[in-house]
Protein backbone atom coordinates (compact mmCIF):
# COMPACT_ATOMS: atom_id res chain seq x y z
CA UNK A 1 0.00 0.00 0.00
CA UNK A 2 1.50 3.33 -1.07
CA UNK A 3 1.39 5.89 1.74
CA UNK A 4 1.22 8.88 -0.59
CA UNK A 5 -1.78 7.45 -2.46
CA UNK A 6 -3.57 6.71 0.81
CA UNK A 7 -2.86 10.23 2.11
CA UNK A 8 -4.31 11.67 -1.09
CA UNK A 9 -7.44 9.50 -0.93
CA UNK A 10 -7.88 10.40 2.73
CA UNK A 11 -7.78 14.11 1.89
CA UNK A 12 -11.13 14.00 0.08
CA UNK A 13 -14.57 12.62 1.04
CA UNK A 14 -14.56 9.90 -1.61
CA UNK A 15 -16.84 6.88 -1.36
CA UNK A 16 -15.33 3.43 -0.92
CA UNK A 17 -15.96 2.51 -4.56
CA UNK A 18 -14.41 5.78 -5.79
CA UNK A 19 -11.33 5.16 -3.64
CA UNK A 20 -10.99 1.67 -5.11
CA UNK A 21 -11.24 3.03 -8.66
CA UNK A 22 -8.78 5.89 -8.04
CA UNK A 23 -6.34 3.64 -6.21
CA UNK A 24 -6.02 1.38 -9.27
CA UNK A 25 -5.29 4.41 -11.47
CA UNK A 26 -2.79 5.97 -9.10
CA UNK A 27 -0.86 2.74 -8.58
CA UNK A 28 -0.10 2.90 -12.32
CA UNK A 29 0.47 6.67 -12.39
CA UNK A 30 3.07 6.88 -9.63
CA UNK A 31 5.45 4.54 -11.48
CA UNK A 32 5.60 6.90 -14.48
CA UNK A 33 9.20 8.20 -14.68
CA UNK A 34 9.76 11.85 -13.73
CA UNK A 35 6.14 12.35 -12.72
CA UNK A 36 6.85 15.90 -11.57
CA UNK A 37 7.91 16.76 -15.14
CA UNK A 38 5.03 15.00 -16.90
CA UNK A 39 3.37 17.22 -19.50
CA UNK A 40 -0.11 17.13 -21.01
CA UNK A 41 0.95 14.94 -23.94
CA UNK A 42 2.60 12.50 -21.53
CA UNK A 43 -0.56 12.23 -19.46
CA UNK A 44 -2.62 11.53 -22.59
CA UNK A 45 -0.14 8.76 -23.49
CA UNK A 46 -0.57 7.34 -19.98
CA UNK A 47 -4.32 7.07 -20.56
CA UNK A 48 -3.77 4.82 -23.58
CA UNK A 49 -3.95 1.69 -21.45
CA UNK A 50 -5.09 -1.67 -22.88
CA UNK A 51 -8.76 -2.19 -22.10
CA UNK A 52 -9.44 1.42 -21.11
CA UNK A 53 -12.37 2.85 -23.03
CA UNK A 54 -13.39 6.48 -23.10
CA UNK A 55 -15.31 6.25 -19.84
CA UNK A 56 -12.39 4.73 -17.90
CA UNK A 57 -9.97 7.20 -19.51
CA UNK A 58 -12.16 10.09 -18.40
CA UNK A 59 -12.21 8.78 -14.83
CA UNK A 60 -8.45 8.22 -14.90
CA UNK A 61 -7.79 11.70 -16.28
CA UNK A 62 -9.91 13.33 -13.59
CA UNK A 63 -8.17 11.26 -10.92
CA UNK A 64 -4.67 11.96 -12.28
CA UNK A 65 -5.22 15.71 -12.53
CA UNK A 66 -6.63 15.80 -9.02
CA UNK A 67 -3.62 13.89 -7.67
CA UNK A 68 -1.04 15.96 -9.58
CA UNK A 69 -2.63 19.20 -8.39
CA UNK A 70 -2.62 17.90 -4.80
CA UNK A 71 0.99 16.68 -5.06
CA UNK A 72 2.66 19.40 -7.16
CA UNK A 73 0.33 22.40 -7.18
CA UNK A 74 -1.61 24.35 -9.78
CA UNK A 75 1.33 24.88 -12.13
CA UNK A 76 1.93 21.25 -13.07
CA UNK A 77 2.07 21.02 -16.88
CA UNK A 78 -0.06 17.86 -17.13
CA UNK A 79 -3.10 19.65 -15.70
CA UNK A 80 -3.75 21.02 -19.19
CA UNK A 81 -4.47 17.54 -20.55
CA UNK A 82 -7.96 17.03 -21.96
CA UNK A 83 -9.78 14.35 -23.94
CA UNK A 84 -13.19 14.38 -25.62
CA UNK A 85 -15.95 12.76 -23.59
CA UNK A 86 -18.00 10.35 -25.68
CA UNK A 87 -21.56 9.93 -24.48
CA UNK A 88 -21.90 6.30 -23.36
CA UNK A 89 -24.27 3.94 -25.12
CA UNK A 90 -27.58 3.17 -23.34
CA UNK A 91 -27.28 0.66 -20.54
CA UNK A 92 -28.34 -2.94 -20.93
CA UNK A 93 -31.77 -3.52 -19.39
CA UNK A 94 -33.96 -6.45 -18.44
CA UNK A 95 -37.44 -6.39 -19.95
CA UNK A 96 -40.34 -7.66 -17.86
CA UNK A 97 -40.19 -11.23 -19.18
CA UNK A 98 -36.45 -11.53 -18.62
CA UNK A 99 -36.67 -9.91 -15.18
CA UNK A 100 -39.29 -12.49 -14.18
CA UNK A 101 -37.06 -15.25 -15.52
CA UNK A 102 -34.18 -13.99 -13.40
CA UNK A 103 -36.33 -13.75 -10.25
CA UNK A 104 -37.61 -17.28 -10.82
CA UNK A 105 -34.12 -18.73 -11.26
CA UNK A 106 -33.20 -18.80 -7.56
CA UNK A 107 -33.70 -21.59 -5.06
CA UNK A 108 -35.01 -19.48 -2.20
CA UNK A 109 -35.00 -22.52 0.12
CA UNK A 110 -31.19 -22.30 0.32
CA UNK A 111 -29.15 -19.59 2.02
CA UNK A 112 -27.38 -18.64 -1.20
CA UNK A 113 -30.56 -18.56 -3.24
CA UNK A 114 -32.40 -16.51 -0.62
CA UNK A 115 -29.57 -13.97 -0.43
CA UNK A 116 -29.08 -13.65 -4.18
CA UNK A 117 -32.82 -13.32 -4.82
CA UNK A 118 -32.92 -10.59 -2.17
CA UNK A 119 -30.06 -8.73 -3.87
CA UNK A 120 -31.80 -8.80 -7.26
CA UNK A 121 -35.26 -7.88 -5.96
CA UNK A 122 -33.89 -5.11 -3.74
CA UNK A 123 -31.71 -3.77 -6.58
CA UNK A 124 -34.58 -3.80 -9.08
CA UNK A 125 -36.89 -1.93 -6.71
CA UNK A 126 -34.41 0.66 -5.42
CA UNK A 127 -31.94 1.08 -8.26
CA UNK A 128 -29.02 1.16 -5.84
CA UNK A 129 -25.57 0.68 -7.39
CA UNK A 130 -23.30 -2.30 -6.73
CA UNK A 131 -21.23 -0.49 -4.10
CA UNK A 132 -24.36 0.81 -2.40
CA UNK A 133 -25.86 -2.67 -2.24
CA UNK A 134 -22.63 -4.03 -0.76
CA UNK A 135 -22.36 -1.32 1.89
CA UNK A 136 -26.08 -1.28 2.74
CA UNK A 137 -26.56 -1.62 6.49
CA UNK A 138 -29.44 -3.62 7.93
CA UNK A 139 -30.05 -0.75 10.34
CA UNK A 140 -30.64 1.57 7.38
CA UNK A 141 -33.50 -0.57 6.05
CA UNK A 142 -36.92 0.50 7.36
CA UNK A 143 -39.35 -2.40 7.13
CA UNK A 144 -42.23 -0.26 8.38
CA UNK A 145 -41.98 2.34 5.63
CA UNK A 146 -40.29 -0.03 3.13
CA UNK A 147 -37.48 2.42 2.50
CA UNK A 148 -33.70 2.25 2.69
CA UNK A 149 -30.83 4.71 2.70
CA UNK A 150 -27.25 4.37 1.55
CA UNK A 151 -24.17 6.51 1.09
CA UNK A 152 -24.20 7.22 -2.64
CA UNK A 153 -21.92 9.04 -5.06
CA UNK A 154 -20.37 12.12 -3.54
CA UNK A 155 -20.74 10.61 -0.05
CA UNK A 156 -24.33 11.86 0.15
CA UNK A 157 -27.21 9.90 1.62
CA UNK A 158 -29.63 8.59 -0.96
CA UNK A 159 -33.03 7.03 -0.30
CA UNK A 160 -34.88 4.27 -2.11
CA UNK A 161 -38.27 2.59 -1.77
CA UNK A 162 -39.10 -1.08 -2.11
CA UNK A 163 -42.32 -3.04 -2.43
CA UNK A 164 -44.00 -5.26 0.17
CA UNK A 165 -43.07 -8.21 -2.05
CA UNK A 166 -39.40 -7.30 -1.86
CA UNK A 167 -39.74 -6.76 1.90
CA UNK A 168 -40.96 -10.36 2.22
CA UNK A 169 -38.00 -11.57 0.13
CA UNK A 170 -35.58 -9.61 2.34
CA UNK A 171 -37.11 -11.04 5.51
CA UNK A 172 -36.71 -14.52 4.09
CA UNK A 173 -32.99 -13.84 3.54
CA UNK A 174 -32.65 -12.57 7.12
CA UNK A 175 -33.59 -16.06 8.38
CA UNK A 176 -30.34 -17.32 6.82
CA UNK A 177 -28.13 -14.27 7.39
CA UNK A 178 -25.28 -15.00 9.83
CA UNK A 179 -23.03 -11.93 10.09
CA UNK A 180 -19.62 -12.00 11.71
CA UNK A 181 -19.18 -10.11 14.97
CA UNK A 182 -19.59 -6.39 14.48
CA UNK A 183 -20.87 -6.67 10.89
CA UNK A 184 -24.13 -4.82 10.26
CA UNK A 185 -24.30 -5.18 6.48
CA UNK A 186 -27.56 -6.35 4.94
CA UNK A 187 -25.77 -8.68 2.51
CA UNK A 188 -22.92 -10.79 3.87
CA UNK A 189 -20.68 -13.61 2.72
CA UNK A 190 -22.12 -17.04 3.42
CA UNK A 191 -18.65 -18.35 4.32
CA UNK A 192 -17.23 -15.59 6.49
CA UNK A 193 -20.23 -13.49 7.51
CA UNK A 194 -18.33 -10.39 6.45
CA UNK A 195 -19.64 -7.58 4.31
CA UNK A 196 -20.17 -8.66 0.72
CA UNK A 197 -17.43 -7.08 -1.43
CA UNK A 198 -17.66 -5.77 -4.97
CA UNK A 199 -15.72 -8.80 -6.20
CA UNK A 200 -18.05 -11.07 -4.28
CA UNK A 201 -21.05 -9.40 -5.89
CA UNK A 202 -19.50 -9.87 -9.33
CA UNK A 203 -19.02 -13.59 -8.63
CA UNK A 204 -22.70 -13.89 -7.72
CA UNK A 205 -23.72 -12.33 -11.02
CA UNK A 206 -21.31 -14.48 -13.01
CA UNK A 207 -22.99 -17.57 -11.55
CA UNK A 208 -26.40 -16.05 -12.22
CA UNK A 209 -25.44 -15.36 -15.85
CA UNK A 210 -24.55 -19.03 -16.33
CA UNK A 211 -27.82 -20.11 -14.75
CA UNK A 212 -30.10 -17.95 -16.89
CA UNK A 213 -28.04 -18.24 -20.07
CA UNK A 214 -27.32 -14.57 -20.70
CA UNK A 215 -25.08 -11.91 -19.22
CA UNK A 216 -26.37 -9.89 -16.30
CA UNK A 217 -24.43 -7.51 -14.06
CA UNK A 218 -25.24 -5.66 -10.82
CA UNK A 219 -25.60 -2.39 -12.69
CA UNK A 220 -28.25 -3.91 -14.94
CA UNK A 221 -30.52 -3.75 -11.91
CA UNK A 222 -30.23 0.03 -11.80
CA UNK A 223 -30.90 0.51 -15.51
CA UNK A 224 -33.75 -2.00 -15.35
CA UNK A 225 -35.27 -0.13 -12.39
CA UNK A 226 -35.47 2.97 -14.59
CA UNK A 227 -36.96 1.17 -17.59
CA UNK A 228 -39.37 -1.17 -15.81
CA UNK A 229 -40.76 1.52 -13.50
CA UNK A 230 -41.44 3.66 -16.60
CA UNK A 231 -43.14 0.73 -18.36
CA UNK A 232 -45.36 0.23 -15.32
CA UNK A 233 -46.46 3.86 -15.38
CA UNK A 234 -44.00 5.92 -13.34
CA UNK A 235 -43.61 9.50 -14.51
CA UNK A 236 -40.15 10.71 -15.49
CA UNK A 237 -40.03 12.82 -12.34
CA UNK A 238 -41.00 9.88 -10.12
CA UNK A 239 -38.41 7.64 -11.79
CA UNK A 240 -35.73 10.29 -11.40
CA UNK A 241 -36.46 10.79 -7.69
CA UNK A 242 -36.71 7.07 -6.97
CA UNK A 243 -33.36 6.40 -8.65
CA UNK A 244 -31.69 9.47 -7.14
CA UNK A 245 -30.62 10.99 -10.46
CA UNK A 246 -29.76 14.66 -10.09
CA UNK A 247 -31.00 15.70 -13.52
CA UNK A 248 -33.68 14.61 -15.95
CA UNK A 249 -30.97 14.16 -18.60
CA UNK A 250 -29.19 11.55 -16.47
CA UNK A 251 -32.43 9.64 -15.96
CA UNK A 252 -33.34 9.77 -19.65
CA UNK A 253 -29.97 8.25 -20.55
CA UNK A 254 -31.03 5.15 -18.64
CA UNK A 255 -34.39 5.00 -20.42
CA UNK A 256 -33.06 5.75 -23.91
CA UNK A 257 -33.92 2.32 -25.33
CA UNK A 258 -37.43 2.58 -23.90
CA UNK A 259 -37.95 5.91 -25.64
CA UNK A 260 -37.36 4.20 -28.99
CA UNK A 261 -40.47 2.10 -28.38
CA UNK A 262 -42.55 5.24 -28.90
CA UNK A 263 -41.86 5.13 -32.63
CA UNK A 264 -42.34 1.37 -33.15
CA UNK A 265 -46.04 1.49 -34.15
CA UNK A 266 -45.17 4.01 -36.87
CA UNK A 267 -42.08 2.40 -38.45
CA UNK A 268 -42.34 2.64 -42.26
CA UNK A 269 -41.66 -0.96 -43.32
CA UNK A 270 -44.12 -2.41 -40.82
CA UNK A 271 -46.85 -0.12 -42.08
CA UNK A 272 -45.93 -0.49 -45.73
CA UNK A 273 -46.27 -4.27 -45.52
CA UNK A 274 -49.43 -4.21 -43.44
CA UNK A 275 -52.38 -5.83 -45.32
CA UNK A 276 -54.78 -3.26 -46.65
CA UNK A 277 -52.35 -0.39 -46.42
CA UNK A 278 -52.54 0.24 -50.16
CA UNK A 279 -55.68 0.26 -52.22
CA UNK A 280 -55.73 -1.25 -55.71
Amino acid sequence: MNREIENFLSSFPYSVSTKESYRRVLELLIIVPDLSQLDAAGLIEFLDMPGWGNSQQSVALHCARKFLRWRYGEDHAALAAAIPRIKPVPRRVLNSDIALQVLASFNSLSAGGARDLAIVAFGLDTGFRRGELCSMQLGDVDFYANTAKALCKGSQWGYGAFSPETAAILRDWLRYRKPADGVGSLFVSLKTGRTLTGNGMECIFKRLSKTVGFRISPHDLRSSYATLSAIFGASSRAGQIGGRWKTQEEYEHYTATLQLDIIRPYLPVKNLLKPGTHKA
